[in-house]
């Protein structure tokens, strides 16, 4: 594609010097990635300035540059090379990205979910639903990237602009008619979805995280919101519906914020547990190997006895907002009930572990690695179970410290028993990120780790630096009707100490166990 296709439509960009006839063969912004006849994007980051890099990706054979430095030009002018200079860079390469697949989301449904916990999850939900329904859909989030019947691992919960004008462009390319993606805080903020045209923007909820990035919750509140405020409304398309958790404090702010003088352009659709929701879940009960609910639809049209495999509470407001995205698609009821049945687990989400051994108590791997999360995630198996709940947790090094003693006191206050231990220490100690986290703990008494299998009490905790140890010693503990929780890692399969990260898996290291103890 040439560069006068590749800018058209951009206010954004201030100058073009060059010739406009040059074709462009790829986009990036990361200069190890340039090859011969690419436009490599530069831009004043906040961190590094890869505007420094141009040099490099011209060495590589770079064949246009978009800068947002004005001295670049002057450079840089070259017959052969042409330089684009913008206002803002980022939104800009966002926007060049789009026209270099020819704007591939206008031809999809897109499905934007956000919010602190439940993203991943309500994203596979509404796959399943849409799945069941006979579509072909792409999905892009946390865990994997599935486009055009192909799987990948995922690098980010939401890829660079390029990356996901990429995928999209292979979504229609294989027949799909939608594409359902996670939208974190981090992409809103960089901008890395600016100008994606939303069809159904979708928010879970809104508690403590990446504090360490956004610095208080109230930017980070405004990174959330930007979905909806300056994505959602200025999409160009014509049924756009914003599906948003009305028993969430933030949630009911974004409506109050946002709803009123826009009906005409958005449809909003409240989902939660009580009757003032346009779509609510009642008869709710709560097992081992999943749930059973009824849901009230507008009109008070009612589908009774959803099962679904997943569980806990928190499982229902994923349902919920699964549902109500469904409903404003228009998908049929049966579809809607087919797709959640059909969903047997989410990857590292509350994930039940197959021991392979009888007797063994369930044992589950979870993400949660904020204190909301485990908090939700163990409030959900304690109303689960009539045995012993013993929790397996740590926290991430380089990352916001607030948290810490808030993981430690809520899973001391739910769990039985308490294992304290590493996850992603990075470039911090490990013994000192376990001493935050030992200092929220007001209701629990510790208990040297050898007398462990002999304590009968609840609300106890130990330590174990060690992830592995950590993992073996409460399966060691555990009887056939506790309920073991690993928590912080779910689907990850790394651990990062100092600059190394290396192979780590809970699951594994769980499976590892029973195997050698058979």
């Amino acid at each position: 594609m040439n560069i006068r296709d590749i800018i058209k439509d951009n206010d954004l960009i201030e100058s073009v010097l060059g010739r406009m006839d040059i074709n462009i063969s790829g986009i990036s912004n990361d200069s190890r990635s340039i090859k011969k006849g690419y436009l490599f994007a530069a831009r004043k980051g906040v961190n590094v300035d890869s505007n420094i890099y141009i040099e490099e990706a011209l060495s590589k054979g770079a064949s246009a540059i978009l800068t947002d430095s004005v001295g670049i030009a002057e450079k840089f002018k070259s017959n052969d090379i042409v330089i684009i200079t913008a206002n803002d860079a980022l939104k800009a390469y966002a926007l060049i990205s789009k026209n270099f697949f020819d704007n591939p989301a206008e031809k999809l449904k897109i499905i934007g979910v956000t919010g602190t916990n439940g993203k991943t999850t309500t994203t596979f939900l509404i796959k399943s639903i849409l799945d069941a329904a006979g579509n072909n859909a792409g999905l892009i989030g946390t865990i994997d990237y599935e486009i055009g019947g192909n799987i990948a691992k995922s690098n980010n919960t939401t890829p660079d602009a390029y990356e996901l004008n990429a995928m999209f462009d292979e979504t229609v390319k294989s027949g799909g008619g939608y594409c359902v993606m996670e939208v974190s805080s981090h992409s809103l903020s960089q901008d890395r979805v600016y100008g994606v045209p939303f069809d159904i923007a979708v928010f879970t909820n809104l508690t403590r995280d990446h504090l360490d990035y956004h610095e208080n919750m109230e930017k980070y509140y405004e990174s959330k919101r930007k979905l909806f405020s300056e994505l959602l409304l200025k999409s160009p398309k014509e049924k756009k519906f914003a599906v948003i958790n009305n028993d969430d404090p933030y949630g009911k702010r974004l409506i109050g914020e946002l709803k009123s003088g826009t009906e005409n352009e958005v449809g909003w659709l409240k989902y939660g547990l009580s009757e003032d929701s346009d779509i609510y879940a009642s008869n709710i009960n709560y097992y081992k190997d999943g749930l059973k609910l009824d849901i009230i639809f507008p009109g008070n049209n009612v589908a009774m006895g959803i099962r679904s495999n997943l569980i806990g509470s928190y499982n229902v407001y994923n349902i919920l907002a699964a549902i109500s995205t469904a409903y404003a698609l228009s998908v049929t009821k049966e579809s809607i009930i087919s797709g959640i049945e059909s969903l047997l687990n989410v990857p590292g989400r509350v994930e039940k572990v197959n021991t392979g051994s009888a007797g063994s108590p369930l044992v589950c791997i979870d993400y949660a690695h904020t204190d909301d999360a485990l908090k939700r995630v163990l409030s959900a198996l304690r109303d689960v179970g009539n045995g012993s709940l013993i929790s397996v947790f740590g926290c991430g090094g380089d990352r916001d410290k607030g948290k810490r003693p808030l993981m430690g006191m809520h899973s001391t206050n739910i769990a039985d028993i308490s294992i304290i231990t590493s996850d992603n220490p990075r470039n911090e100690e490990p013994l000192l990120i376990i001493k935050e986290i030992e200092s929220g703990i007001k209701n629990a008494s510790f208990t040297d780790k050898s007398l462990l299998k002999n304590q009968t009490g609840v609300h106890i905790y130990t330590i174990e630096e060690d992830r592995i140890k950590a993992i073996r010693l409460a399966l060691s503990i555990a009887k056939e009707k506790d309920i073991v929780l690993i928590a912080g890692k779910g689907h990850e399969d790394y651990m990062i100490v100092k600059e190394n990260k290396f192979h780590f898996s809970d699951k594994e290291e769980i499976l590892k166990y029973y195997e050698n103890r058979i």
